[in-house]
């Protein structure tokens, strides 16, 4: 506890902060209009099941933030539980990067003025890390009715080589039956492979401090990473307020506001 407290105290990240405004003051529902999509990109969203990549940072941001993000994921979570998930409630590093307008103020274009961060993910694959198969995240989350909108940050470069994103445009106009995965894929449960056609998938490359938006149920999956070079990304999931979380993920995991506000207050924990 002593290292983490003295993580939080220092001064976190001050080159994204200067670089970038994080917004952290004022009413977050109007939306910045630097960030608001277009008609013909929500259009795209609505058929295609996502949009991008964009940029959140530069490169060399990015990487900047790299050593702090590889001393986050070898400090263990306040429920001692999992290193790699919802760092965004210790880490103001991690809050900043899930809660950028850049990110959130196009997801309030998709999905209306009231949004809540629901949980944050690394995806870690080092060289020789297995397949995540195809698959729909509704699938896996125990959410009602499962309305998602998810951001996926590249922390270091993602290539064909080292495992980028994978998506098929259009799937989200189907569900897929999830079936037990092979012993060769790093989830239990995989896309049933007899409802899946994968021809048209589009390979999401990205450099560090890109970013891509998608919903819960476009389709998609990363390769084994083949390369001799790590791949970190950082999963941001956002719900709106009428969705209910059935099972949390520790007793400190809470829902936050990062957009106009929470009138239902369906998931209040006290």
């Amino acid at each position: 506890m002593k290292y983490r407290k003295q993580v939080l105290e220092k001064p976190i990240s001050m080159l994204f902060c200067r670089c970038y405004d994080l917004n952290t003051k004022g009413n977050r529902t109007m939306l910045n209009t630097n960030h608001k999509l277009s008609q013909e990109e929500t259009d795209q969203f609505r058929k295609q099941g996502y949009l991008g990549p964009y940029t959140l940072c530069s490169p060399e941001d990015m990487l900047n933030m790299q050593s702090e993000i590889e001393e986050i994921l070898e400090t263990d979570a306040p429920d001692h539980k999992n290193r790699v998930h919802n760092r965004h409630l210790d880490y103001p590093l991690i809050h900043n990067l899930a809660t950028h307008p850049t990110i959130v103020e196009r997801m309030a274009s998709l999905y209306g003025p009231d949004l809540l961060l629901w949980r944050t993910n690394f995806f870690v694959k080092e060289p020789g890390a297995k397949e995540i198969p195809w698959h729909q995240d509704f699938n896996y989350w125990p959410l009602e009715p499962p309305i998602i909108i998810s951001a996926w940050i590249a922390i270091d470069s993602a290539t064909l080589e080292n495992s980028c994103l994978q998506i098929v445009p259009g799937s989200h106009r189907k569900v897929i039956p999830h079936v037990k995965a092979t012993s060769d894929m790093a989830f239990g449960q995989m896309g049933d492979l007899d409802y899946i056609d994968t021809n048209n998938h589009v390979n999401l490359e990205m450099q560090p401090g890109e970013f891509v938006l998608f919903n819960e149920r476009t389709l998609h999956h990363s390769e084994a990473n083949r390369s001799d070079k790590r791949r970190i990304g950082l999963a941001v999931r956002v719900i709106v307020p009428i969705v209910k979380v059935f099972d949390w993920d520790s007793p400190q995991h809470e829902l936050i506001v990062i957009h106009g506000k929470d009138p239902v207050q369906f998931n209040k924990r006290s």
